[in-house]
C-alpha cells in the first residue's frame, strides 16, 4: 500500500464553482507528492454536492464526505480527518488556488522541521496583493491595542505583538503564534494528540485555539513567505457573521484558557471597541453592514 504524504481536507458550503476551481488547481500543480483530497460538504444547496460526486467519479484522488448539514468549519474538518490516511494534514479553504507546486515545497519544509505544529504560506488576494494570514495569541494588552486602533498606528503598531499584525509583517519568514485555517499543514499524530478542532467553535478563531494547544506541548507555528497561494477570501460568509463570530469565540477562548479575572476586562474591551466601530463605520460612514455587525456584537456582549 502506497504511503500517503498529505491528506488535503477542504470543507465546502455553497461554493460550487470556486471549490471546483480549487480542486482542479490541486490536480494541475501538485507533483512528486502522494496525496489524497477529502472534500466535506456542509449541506450545500447550490449543486456543490453533485459536482463533488461527479468529480470523485472522474478523479480517484477525491474522497467525498457528506455532512448533510452545515456543521461548521472545525467539526467539518474533524469529519474529514477521520477519513484521512496522510502523515500530514492540510486544511485548505475551498476558495483557494494553488500554483508552482506549492504543496510539495510546503511538505518538504515541514518534514525537515519536526517541532512545527502548524505551518502556513503566504496568502495572496486575487490581484496577488498580500493578505494577512495569522498573528499572535491574544493578551489583555494586544486586545486593548486592537480594539482602540493602537496597533494600526504606523510606528507603534510595529512594537506590538498584535492579534492581527500589520500587512507588512507578512513579507518575512517567521514564527507566528497562529496561522489562518485557509491553508494550514499539521502533523496528523499531533492533531490526534490534542483532540482536533474544538467543535464548540462553529467558525472563526478555531485555528488560533488549535495552535494555542499545540504551543502548550512545545510546538511552534511557522509562516513562510514562499511558496504562496491565492485565497479569494470570504466567499462563504459575510462580514457581519465574521465580526460577531470572532468576538463570540474570542470570549469563549478566554473562558477556556485564560484566568477568570481577565474575562470582565475582555468583555469591556470588546464593548468599547464595538461602540467605537459602530460610531465610526456604522453611523459616521453609514456602512449598513458595519452597523448591523456591531449592533449584533453589542447584544452578544451585553
Amino acid at each position: 500500500m502506497t504511503k500517503v504524504d498529505l491528506s488535503i481536507i477542504s470543507v465546502s458550503y455553497n461554493t460550487r464553482q470556486i471549490m471546483q476551481d480549487c480542486l482542479e488547481s490541486i490536480l494541475k500543480y501538485t507533483k512528486g507528492l502522494n496525496y489524497e483530497i477529502i472534500a466535506v460538504d456542509n449541506g450545500s444547496t447550490d449543486g456543490s454536492l453533485e459536482m463533488l460526486r461527479d468529480f470523485s467519479r472522474k478523479h480517484s484522488e477525491l474522497i467525498l464526505v457528506d455532512a448533510h448539514a452545515n456543521v461548521g468549519f472545525g467539526r467539518g474538518n474533524n469529519l474529514g480527518v477521520k477519513q484521512a490516511k496522510g502523515e500530514y494534514i492540510l486544511f485548505l479553504n475551498s476558495d483557494t488556488l494553488l500554483f508552482d507546486n506549492a504543496l510539495k515545497s510546503a511538505v518538504d519544509y515541514v518534514r525537515k522541521h519536526p517541532k512545527i505544529g502548524a505551518y502556513s504560506c503566504q496568502l495572496l488576494n486575487a490581484d496577488h496583493s498580500f493578505q494577512p494570514s495569522g498573528g499572535h495569541f491574544p493578551t489583555l494588552g494586544n486586545l486593548l491595542a486592537w480594539q482602540f486602533f493602537i496597533d494600526d498606528l504606523p510606528l507603534v503598531g510595529r512594537l506590538i505583538s498584535s492579534f492581527h499584525p500589520q500587512r507588512s509583517s507578512y513579507d518575512n519568514n517567521q514564527e507566528l503564534d497562529w496561522v489562518t485555517g485557509a491553508f494550514m499543514i499539521v502533523p496528523r499524530k499531533l492533531f490526534d494528540q490534542v483532540g482536533g478542532f474544538d467543535e464548540k467553535i462553529f467558525m472563526y478563531t478555531e485555528e488560533m485555539e488549535l495552535c494555542y494547544r499545540f504551543s502548550k506541548l512545545g510546538y511552534v507555528t511557522a509562516y513562510r513567505s514562499k511558496p504562496a497561494i491565492v485565497h479569494l477570501g470570504g466567499a462563504s460568509n459575510g462580514s457581519v457573521f465574521a465580526i460577531t463570530s470572532e468576538v463570540k469565540y474570542m470570549i469563549y477562548f478566554w473562558q477556556k484558557h485564560m484566568p477568570a479575572w481577565q474575562l470582565p476586562l475582555v468583555k469591556f474591551a470588546f464593548l468599547m471597541g464595538s461602540l467605537l466601530r459602530l460610531l465610526i463605520f456604522g453611523i459616521i460612514k453609514g456602512d449598513e453592514k458595519a452597523r448591523r455587525a456591531y449592533l449584533q456584537t453589542l447584544r452578544l456582549i451585553i
